[in-house]
C-alpha cells in the first residue's frame, strides 16, 4: 500500500525577498551647509559695510580736521581822499591782502566774505567776491571800501592830514575744503587784522603782516 507524501508548496517554501528603496542623501547635512554659507555671506557683507563706514569717517575727519587754515597777510593799505573838512571825512580805503592756501592736497573755496572796517566809532562793510584756491596757490585781493563819517570833535582835518587814519580790519567768510570731488561742510572763518596807521593819499607798506584766522 503506497503512502502519500504531501510536498510543501515550492512557492510558499521559498524565502521572501524584501526590496528597499535606495537611501536618500541626508537633508540635515544640506541644510547645515546652506546655513553656513548664509552666515558667511552675512559676515562678509557686514565687514564690507564696516570698512566703507570707517573709510568715510576717516575721509570726513581728514577733510574737516586735518586741512590747514588759509594764511592772510597785509601787503599795504591805500587811502584815497575825496573830501575833508574840520569834522567830516569822505574817502576810500583799499587793502592789498595776500591769501595763501598752505595745503598740499586740499583746495579751498571761500564765499560770502564780508569786509568790515572800524574807524572812529563807525563801522563800514562790504561783501567781497567768492574765490577758490588750489593747493599751494597764492592770490592778492584788493578790496576797496568807501568811508564817510562826521567826527564828533573839531580839528579832524588837522589830525587826519598829519597822522592819517588807523582802521581796524576784520573779515568773516564761509570756507569749504575740496579734495578729489569730496566737499566738506561749510565752516565760518573769522579773520582779524591789527590796526595800522595809513597815510592820506598814499600807499602805506604793511610788510605782509599776518592776520589771525579762526575757524
Amino acid at each position: 500500500m503506497s503512502s502519500t507524501t504531501n510536498q510543501p508548496d515550492q512557492a510558499s517554501s521559498s524565502s521572501s525577498t524584501i526590496v528597499r528603496p535606495p537611501k536618500r542623501a541626508s537633508s540635515y547635512g544640506q541644510h547645515r551647509t546652506t546655513n553656513r554659507t548664509r552666515v558667511l555671506r552675512i559676515i562678509g557683507r557686514s565687514m564690507l559695510g564696516l570698512m566703507v563706514l570707517v573709510g568715510l569717517a576717516l575721509v570726513t575727519c581728514w577733510l574737516v580736521v586735518t586741512p590747514k587754515k588759509p594764511v592772510f597777510s597785509l601787503e599795504r593799505g591805500v587811502v584815497t581822499l575825496h573830501s575833508l573838512t574840520d569834522r567830516k571825512l569822505n574817502a576810500s580805503v583799499s587793502f592789498h591782502i595776500r591769501s595763501f592756501n598752505p595745503n598740499k592736497k586740499a583746495a579751498i573755496h571761500i564765499d560770502y566774505m564780508m569786509m568790515t572796517i572800524n574807524e572812529m566809532g563807525r563801522k563800514f562793510e562790504m561783501v567781497m567776491r567768492n574765490f577758490s584756491q588750489v593747493p599751494g596757490n597764492l592770490i592778492v585781493l584788493s578790496p576797496t571800501i568807501p568811508i564817510d563819517f562826521v567826527y564828533p570833535l573839531p580839528r579832524l582835518q588837522e589830525k587826519v592830514k598829519f597822522d592819517g587814519i588807523s582802521p581796524e580790519l576784520h573779515f568773516s567768510a564761509n570756507i569749504r575744503y575740496i579734495i578729489n570731488g569730496w566737499i566738506s561742510k561749510s565752516r565760518l572763518m573769522e579773520i582779524y587784522c591789527n590796526r595800522h596807521m595809513l597815510k592820506i593819499n598814499g600807499s602805506t607798506p604793511l610788510d605782509n603782516i599776518k592776520c589771525n584766522v579762526d575757524l
